[in-house]
Order: C-alpha cells, then sequence, then structure tokens
C-alpha cells in the first residue's frame, strides 16, 4: 500500500470510527480510486461502502470487489467486515434471505480471527433480519448471544443498548414478564446512554405494563418522557403511538385519538410509507372497531394494511387482518369475517408473537362465529398463554366464558360401539390431569393437534384418546412418518389406480382411508423433505389425486401429529419446514416425561396389574401400594413405556404373586438404588434421616449406601 493512499485510508478509518461519516463520504470522494493497489482498493469499498451504509445512501454497490479481494486470506477482519457490510446492503435491497446467508458467513468469520465485537455487529443485524422473516425466536436468540459477547468483552455500554432491543424484543414474541424483567435490568444503564436511549426506554417499557393490565404503571412510565420529547422528533411519534395504545387498553377513547392522531401527523411527515404509519393506523382500526365506528375502522384498517404489505411489515399484516375480521363480523359477513381471523390467527402464530395470538384466539372465540368446539379450543389456547404471563384481566374474562359454556354431549363415534372401550390415560399428577381435560376440550374442533415429549410418555394413547372423543365416525389411520420411502410417499399416501406402475391396484391412499376420521402421523420430525412438501400440499388444499388417475378428490381428516424431538431445533438446522410447522402446531399438548410427574406412578403400577389380569380385591392393595412407592422412587428415563415393561416383568418373574413382586423391585441394582439414594436426599434437602423415612430403610443403610456409592452431602 502507498504511504500517501495508507494514510488517506487511515483517516478515514478514524473518521468512520468516530462516526463522523459525511466527512468520511467526503473524503473518499476526493480519492481516485483507479490509482489504488489491489487492498488498498478493496479498503477503499469496505470504507466508501460503510460509510454510505451509515449515512442512508444504498445506491453503492462496490462491496462484492473487496470481498473478491480479501477471499483469499479469509482469516482477516478485512474479509469478515466486507461480509458484514454486503449482508447490510442486502438488508437495505429487502433480500433478506440472502442477507441471512451473508451474515452468518460474517459471524463465523469474524469468530475466526477472534474478532468479537464484529461477530455481535453480525449478530445484531441477523436478529433484525430474522425479525424480518417473521422468526421472532430466533431474532431473540441472536440478540441473546450478542448480550453475551458484550457481556464477555466487558463493554458495558454496548450491552445495555443490545440488552434494551433484546427486551422489545421478548415484548414482541409475548414474553412480558421477561420484557419487564429485562427493561428493570438494565433500566439504571441505559440512563447513563444519553437522553435518547433514555427517553427510549421510558416509552418502551410502559408497554409490557400496559398488556399486562398495569395501566397506572404504564402511565407512570410513559409520562417520564416529557422533558426529552421535542428533541427526537421520531422518538417523539412513537410516544404518541404508545400513548395511544395504553389509552386503548384504558378504554379512554377519546385520549387515544387525540394521541394517535399527533403521532400520525409526525409520522406522516418523516415517512409517508413507513412500519411507524402502519401501525398508528392500525391501532386507529382498534380504536374505532372498540368504540363501534366500523366505517372509520376499516378505512384506517386498509390504509395501514397496504403500507404494511408494501414494507413486508409481518405483525401489522396479522393486526390489520384481526380488525378486518370484527369489521366484517359486525356487518354479518360471517363467512368472510372467519376467514380474516384464521389469516390473522395463522400468520401470528408463523411469526410466534404470542400475546397477539392470544387476543386474536380470544376475539374469535368470543365472536359468536364459531362452533362450541373451536370456540373452547381457542379459549383454552388463550388461557395457556395469558395465565403463563399473568395477565389476568383477560385469565379472568375466559374462566367467566368457560363457566358459562354449555357444554355439547359428545356424539357417539365408531370407535365406541360395543366392545370397543375408551383409551385410558391415568392422571393424578394435576398437571397431567389438565392435559387430559383439555384434550377432552378440544378433540371435536377441527384444528391440528401437535404432541411432543419424550419417548415413552403416551403421545401414541393420547392421540387415540382425541380421535375416541371426537365424533369422528371414521378410522384412526397411524402412519410413521419416518418409514415412508420417498419412492413410495405418492402411491402410500395419495393411493393408485390399475397400471398407474408394475403391479398398481385401485386402491385408496392413506389420506382417504382417514376419511370423516383422524390421520395420526408419528415422529414426523424425521420425515424427508419430500414427505413434508406433500403434507403441507394436501392440509393446504385438503384434496388428493391417485397415482394414474386425473381427477381429484376432496379429503376429510383430523390431523393430529406427534414428535419426541425438538422441531424449533430441526428448523434451525434446517431439517424441517417453518410453514409445515405452524400448519402442524395449531394446538399443541406437551407430555411431561414420567420423573416429573412421579405422582402417577402407584396408579400406572395398579393399572398395569390390573390390565395383566391381577384381581384388586384379592386383598393385596397393601402390596400394591407399597410396589407402587418403591418404582416411584426410581428415575425413568423410557418413561411410561419403561415403567410397563418393567411391571411386566416383575410380574413374570415373581410368577403373579404381587408380595414377590415387592421385594424382587427392593432389590434394586446398583444404577437404579445409587438413583433412589440421590433422589430420597435431593427430596430430604441432604437429611439422611429424612431420607432413611422416605426409603424405609435405617440410617445406617443410608450411610452405608452413601460411603459404596461414594456420595457426600453437607449434612
Amino acid at each position: 500500500m502507498t504511504v500517501k493512499a495508507s494514510q488517506s485510508l487511515e483517516t478515514i478509518e478514524d473518521l468512520i470510527r468516530n462516526k463522523r461519516f459525511p466527512e468520511a463520504l467526503q473524503n473518499l470522494r476526493s480519492i481516485d480510486s483507479s490509482t489504488l493497489h489491489r487492498k488498498e482498493y478493496g479498503t477503499y469499498c469496505i470504507l466508501l461502502t460503510e460509510a454510505s451504509l451509515y449515512v442512508g445512501d444504498y445506491s453503492i454497490n462496490c462491496i462484492d470487489h473487496a470481498i473478491e479481494i480479501f477471499r483469499y486470506d479469509a482469516t482477516t477482519d478485512q474479509f469478515a467486515r466486507a461480509k458484514f457490510l454486503k449482508g447490510w446492503w442486502l438488508i437495505t435491497q429487502g433480500k433478506y434471505f440472502e442477507a441471512q446467508e451473508i451474515l452468518l458467513e460474517a459471524n463465523i468469520n469474524y469468530l475466526r480471527c477472534k474478532n468479537l465485537s464484529g461477530a455481535a455487529r453480525a449478530l445484531n443485524r441477523l436478529s433484525f433480519v430474522s425479525l424480518q422473516l417473521g422468526n421472532i425466536d430466533s431474532a431473540i436468540q441472536n440478540l441473546e448471544r450478542c448480550v453475551g459477547i458484550y457481556r464477555e468483552l466487558c463493554d458495558k455500554s454496548s450491552e445495555s443498548v443490545i440488552s434494551m432491543n433484546l427486551a422489545y424484543l421478548l415484548f414482541m414474541a409475548g414474553k412480558l414478564h421477561d420484557s419487564v424483567s429485562k427493561y428493570n435490568e438494565i433500566h439504571t444503564d441505559i440512563m447513563k446512554e444519553g437522553e435518547k436511549n433514555t427517553l427510549i426506554i421510558f416509552y418502551m417499557s410502559a408497554l409490557p405494563h400496559a398488556l399486562k393490565g398495569d395501566i397506572a404503571t404504564a402511565k407512570k412510565t410513559i409520562e417520564k418522557c416529557q422533558p426529552y420529547l421535542d428533541k427526537y422528533i421520531r422518538d417523539k411519534a412513537i410516544y404518541f403511538e404508545n400513548l395511544g395504545l395504553i389509552s386503548i387498553l384504558d378504554h379512554d377513547y377519546k385520549a387515544a385519538e387525540k394521541a394517535l392522531t399527533s403521532g400520525l401527523k409526525i409520522s406522516l411527515e418523516i415517512a409517508p410509507e413507513s412500519a411507524l404509519v402502519s401501525q398508528i393506523k392500525r391501532l386507529f382500526g382498534d380504536l374505532y372497531v372498540a368504540s363501534g365506528k366500523f366505517d372509520l375502522a376499516e378505512k384506517y384498517s386498509r390504509e395501514a394494511l397496504a403500507v404494511a404489505e408494501k414494507i413486508n411489515e409481518r405483525v401489522e399484516i396479522a393486526a390489520c387482518w384481526r380488525v378486518l375480521a370484527q369489521v366484517e363480523q359486525h356487518r354479518g359477513h360471517d363467512a368472510t369475517a372467519r376467514e380474516w381471523y384464521k389469516k390473522a390467527i395463522d400468520l401470528f402464530n408463523l411469526i410466534g408473537s404470542r400475546y397477539e395470538l392470544a387476543v386474536t384466539r380470544y376475539l374469535a372465540a368470543t365472536s359468536g362465529l364459531y362452533a362450541n368446539a373451536e370456540r373452547i379450543a381457542m379459549l383454552y389456547l388463550a388461557r395457556e398463554y395469558f395465565e403463563s404471563e399473568d395477565v389476568r384481566h383477560y385469565v379472568e374474562k375466559i374462566d367467566v366464558k368457560l363457566r358459562r359454556t354449555q357444554w355439547p354431549r359428545r356424539k357417539v363415534t365408531k370407535s365406541e360401539k360395543p366392545g370397543v372401550a375408551c383409551p385410558t390415560i391415568i392422571a393424578v399428577n394435576p398437571q397431567m390431569k389438565k392435559l387430559v381435560e383439555f384434550a377432552e376440550h378440544i378433540a371435536e374442533s377441527e384444528m391440528t393437534v401437535l404432541l411432543t415429549g419424550a419417548t415413552g410418555t403416551g403421545k401414541d394413547i393420547f392421540a387415540h384418546y382425541i380421535h375416541y372423543h371426537s365424533g369422528r365416525p371414521g378410522e384412526f389411520v397411524a402412519v410413521n412418518a419416518a418409514a415412508i420411502p420417498d419412492t413410495m410417499i405418492e402411491a402410500e399416501l395419495f393411493g393408485s389406480v390399475k397400471g398407474a406402475f408394475t403391479g398398481s391396484t385401485d386402491r385408496p391412499g392413506l389420506f382417504e382411508q382417514a376419511e370423516k376420521g383422524t390421520f395420526y402421523l408419528d415422529e414426523i420430525a424425521d420425515a424427508s423433505a419430500e414427505f413434508q412438501v406433500k403434507l403441507l400440499r394436501v392440509l393446504e388444499s385438503r384434496v388428493v389425486r391417485r397415482l394414474g388417475e386425473n381427477k381429484t378428490r376432496k379429503v376429510d381428516f383430523r390431523l393430529i401429529a406427534a414428535s419426541n424431538h425438538d422441531l424449533r431445533q430441526r428448523m434451525r438446522d434446517n431439517l424441517f419446514r417453518l410453514d409445515l410447522y405452524h400448519r402442524l402446531n395449531e394446538i399443541c399438548i406437551d407430555l411431561r416425561p414420567l420423573d416429573q410427574r412421579k405422582d402417577d406412578i402407584p396408579a400406572l403400577v395398579e393399572h398395569f396389574l390390573t390390565f395383566a389380569g391381577f384381581d384388586l380385591s384379592d386383598g393385596n392393595a397393601g402390596d400394591i401400594e407399597r410396589l407402587g412407592r418403591v418404582l416411584a422412587r426410581r428415575r425413568w428415563p423410557g418413561n411410561v413405556r419403561q415403567l410397563r415393561t418393567e411391571v411386566s416383568r416383575l410380574w413374570l418373574s415373581a410368577k403373579s404373586d404381587v408380595g414377590r413382586m415387592l421385594e424382587l423391585a427392593q432389590q434394586s441394582t446398583p444404577e437404579s438404588e445409587r438413583d433412589e439414594l440421590l433422589e430420597a436426599l435431593a427430596q430430604a434437602g441432604g437429611n439422611q434421616t429424612k431420607a432413611a423415612r422416605l426409603l424405609d430403610v435405617s440410617e445406617g443403610s443410608i450411610r452405608y449406601r452413601m460411603r459404596k456409592y461414594c456420595i457426600k452431602t453437607t449434612d
């Protein structure tokens, strides 16, 4: 690098480091780039791109030259920086998928050259991309990693600012408690970061309080913005927007209209087609629905929707659809209203906006547009979220609605013909009881159910239970999604006609076999990419076409899917489709492992013995109870399935003698004996006397076992 060029570029680098971007651009334009050597030109392209992006000039597109120049020295900061700037530039062009890929590469390259600050910058931009792509959870994860890096670097200032962004994303995701906690955690540090950040934290931290129903705290917090408003015009518009939302939630519609009018005026002057304009106009829609002015509600929501769709602001798109659903409902257009509600629910679910999803489900459920089964299902799903975030005013309203519900008498299904018993689910544990009750209440709805939980937790029996209570007269068709080879997917799922391929016959596929019944897909996480595509297509169209046939056939089935894997992790690993996940996840029932509901074990043991043919009236109830307590002290990584196998083993080994079963169960293996001891000590807080009582052995036995397994406590 020539001395003159080197000095010029170093000076410009200092200007950028000190955020003097217009001055840096002016200096860059004075350089004749044709006189620069190869690496000098690469550095020039990096500096020109960065300064241009910071001043909002997105017409510069020379960063690819820098990437090519530094590609052969990919362990340097310059290559990672060029990749980062390319990702940033792609964001400005709305090319989010491409930006995501490039920013991931930038993050990896920054880490390779041990530039943690650069890696944090890449993660921050990745978070924005994830948010634009509608994956709030991924955006949160990226910012959490970013905060972790700044904490490691002891960069308190950057950590505080990024944490404030994280608190907002938690709010967007509907994690209100976590959002409030994060704002409280960083409040003092943010106020050291200048007036602008102080203003932001005041008007943003007011919102989670408002959504939780604490209007007094929300108002008190947002009032603190007053001294700073006139200095920051865009933030002033956001302040009025948030004040308008708080006033709507407080049912003070006059104050809301005044605040939103002020905010809209400012935002239109700044940028007529911005997210801020869309948000405020949509809030006008909410305001006018609440105050009964439906024509105005439609006007503003459609204007908001036009802007939101243009800039792909998906949270606002779904919120506008919700307003339109209420407008159409008021006008008596029930089918149209239901369609708007469905679209809003699907999109909020896809995005991961939990609060907005719960509110939309509540509004849909109380609209009078749905049959009792769908209505109850939506109320329960909404209540589950509101209870988890302690949004008491919604919980109370839903409880009133549920108490007033006239529960329908269940229809008799084909599976309930004489001789066919209802699947038995043993539930003593309170949480398990709630899941069983929930399964009964949502059984008659048409909503897709996703059953999650470790192997052996009872997903299959839950699927049968829901089908039994569904009122659907068709068959229960169970399919292992991982067991069908790609070459056989169409023939198996859609069926075939004679002559379609060698040996084919006229036969219906699995979807048709489940007509008017339940299609149960087990191990859905292991489904191939081809299987996922075919399934998604049928779920969206509800039609199938047999192989070798031109005509299509409508199919009517209720889908239940099950997985013992973390589907969100599968999506992050690009092994599972995001759109399919949200199609499946209309209702999620997560079955807890047996070790988290050990109060069910004695009842399960009794059930398995009864199933094996043991007569409970023979006077051995005491031994059965003791057997249940002994087995409840063990760990059960294989869950209910493992417990059932162990009871069967003991039954056979003891030749149907329950007393002998108890003796055998007490003769624990070293592994299970050590686990039992650890569990008892944990329950007893390390107290050996209490542990001895729990295990029904002497204290000497406890001390002997502790020496045997090298276990120490502070007791």
